[in-house]
């Protein structure tokens, strides 16, 4: 008994000679909230992150941590403005280098009369349909009619990419065509009957038709678009003859820049738009970043170099989305090296409950025309499309190498088949020196004996392939996307898909 007390009193005097913990911390200069080191709380210290070290004294932010605290937050939502709202800024782009052509008329019509090429700027444009653009302002010319011939094809869509009505026979006028009055947002007046009538979401508006060649030629497909009458409702009476613009051969850049001029074009967009494009939650990220309706986006040299390296920052951003996306629901075969254009098979990217911002990027870096009939599987109608940036090894491709792709017999196509190649850096067809970066049934490729075809891609044509060849660029990387117009059931069962691009030696 007298060894226990003995010890009971030593450790009592031990403890009352002891330090508690708080007052430890507190002759160390730390904070003694109980609990501080499980929460994690930030005391007096220097915070280490990726984003940079930042001071803190008392759990308060030196005036040097407040100021680059607050600009890698800007920064953060500048970069995800950039992603989330790359749709609409790429849509914008089109509908202002659409409208800055030729004459830049009120009411013209751009159409490439003998084929897009590579001197025109747009994300992965088409070698082997005639196009047709138009750029409406509504807020300027209030309501437009669009008299439209039977049997066009396309759409009308708002400044989001949002298709307002479809044209052709699964579009609104069934593929009877038709007059197409366009009412500007919140508009009140009086409708007259006799109209397909749309109540657009945006004042701007983009028109896109396309048209398939005869006998290997575009001449019809460019005479049936030039019936399309464009005017003002006002003028209804005795509408002024549309302006039709060739774009073929010309440089019409619709591309979006991917510097502060991004942030820019933003700007003016939303000031010009109506607030309910948008939800509260993105208006309030714009807003956070400094674009505001009814506000001027003039920013200072310092706020313009920080929105510069984040659109620098957000464009490297989206190209690791769009080429090296680690999503594996943009595969179409287990073997192969194929993607989907529309990852998830929506063009409003909702097929997982909801609005999946990654993929709309992925789509909207390389490409345009988010319509819900590029998706649509029809057997024997409408189209589909594949692409890729690898080779079978899953090498990213080199404009300095040479390949080779081996499209099995029998391709599965009502209408036509086509490889276009695209410029990884612009997204455009690749200016290679020739008019058309491409080959397709049209191009009388050298078909094999069992129906297949061989495509060959490099610097050099290959010995005696060269209708088969399709000239690449060194130092430039590049992208082909195979297009199928009236796409029949081997493509949709997968009974037949193309080889993978296979790196060959040079001969």
């Amino acid at each position: 008994m007298k060894y226990i007390l003995s010890f009971l009193l030593a450790c009592l005097l031990a403890a009352c000679n002891s330090t508690p913990p708080s007052v430890k911390n507190e002759k160390a200069g730390k904070s003694t909230g109980a609990g501080s080191d499980a929460h994690g709380w930030i005391e007096t210290e220097t915070l280490k992150s990726r984003l940079g070290d930042f001071e803190f004294r008392n759990g308060y932010p030196t005036a040097d941590a407040v100021k680059k605290l607050s600009d890698a937050l800007v920064y953060n939502r500048a970069i995800e403005v950039y992603l989330d709202q790359m749709h609409a800024v790429s849509w914008y782009n089109v509908w202002k280098g659409v409208a800055a052509a030729g004459a830049g008329t009120p009411n013209q019509l751009v159409i490439w009369e003998s084929l897009m090429d590579s001197e025109t700027l747009l994300l992965t444009g088409n070698t082997e349909t005639v196009y047709g653009l138009a750029s409406l302002d509504l807020k300027r010319d209030g309501p437009v009619v669009i008299e439209l011939p039977a049997m066009m094809l396309g759409g009308i869509s708002d400044m989001w990419q949002n298709e307002l009505a479809g044209i052709g026979p699964t579009g609104a006028d069934k593929g009877l065509g038709g007059k197409f009055l366009l009412l500007p947002p919140g508009y009140s007046g009086k409708v007259p009957g006799g109209y397909i009538t749309l109540k657009c979401t945006t004042f701007k508006v983009s028109l896109g038709v396309r048209g398939f060649m005869q006998d290997g030629k575009p001449d019809k497909a460019v005479a049936l678009m030039k019936t399309t009458k464009i005017y003002p409702l006002s003028a209804a009476t005795n509408p002024p003859a549309t302006s039709f613009v060739n774009g073929s051969g010309k440089e019409v850049n619709t591309i979006f820049s991917d510097n502060y001029h991004f942030f820019e074009d933003l700007a003016e967009l939303i000031s010009e738009e109506p607030d309910g494009c948008l939800q509260s939650n993105e208006r309030f990220l714009l807003a956070s970043v400094g674009i505001e309706k009814g506000k001027s986006f003039q920013k200072d040299a310092d706020r313009k170099a920080l929105l510069e390296d984040a659109a620098k920052t957000a464009s490297a951003m989206a190209r690791v989305n769009s080429f090296a996306s680690s999503d594996t629901a943009k595969m179409v075969y287990s073997d192969k090296h194929w993607e989907w254009a529309f990852v998830g098979g929506s063009a409003t990217w909702d097929s997982q409950g909801y609005v999946n911002t990654d993929r709309r990027a992925a789509f909207a870096y390389i490409a345009i025309g988010m319509s819900p009939a590029m998706v649509k599987k029809i057997v024997g109608g409408g189209s589909q499309y594949l692409w890729t940036p690898r080779d079978a090894n899953g090498e990213f491709l080199d404009g300095g190498k040479n390949y080779q792709l081996h499209i099995p017999g029998n391709i599965p196509v009502k209408n036509f088949w086509s490889v276009v190649v695209y410029d990884a850096q612009s997204r455009s067809m690749l200016r290679n020196g020739n008019r058309f970066p491409s080959l397709s049934q049209y191009s009388g490729p050298q078909i094999n004996s069992d129906g297949s075809v061989d495509v060959y891609f490099g610097p050099d044509a290959p010995k005696g392939k060269e209708k088969n060849w399709i000239k690449t660029v060194a130092g430039k990387g590049w992208f082909p996307l195979m297009r199928f117009y009236g796409p029949l059931a081997p493509y949709f069962d997968q009974t037949w898909k193309p080889d993978d691009i296979r790196m060959i030696a040079k001969e």
